[in-house]
């Protein structure tokens, strides 16, 4: 069986559009353990 750890971050932005990246980047500039979450790569950072 296997295990699993999913860390600890201080904050979790779910979705990678314009408006995520720029909130992982302003917590991860503020010091913050952050990560960010998206389904689709080829769309991180576009704008709609």
């Amino acid at each position: 069986m296997r295990e699993f750890s999913a860390g600890s971050y201080d904050v979790a932005v779910i979705g990678a559009g314009h408006a995520g990246i720029e909130a992982s980047l302003a917590c991860a500039r503020l010091g913050m353990k952050t990560v960010c979450f998206t389904i689709n790569l080829d769309a991180v950072g576009n704008m709609p």
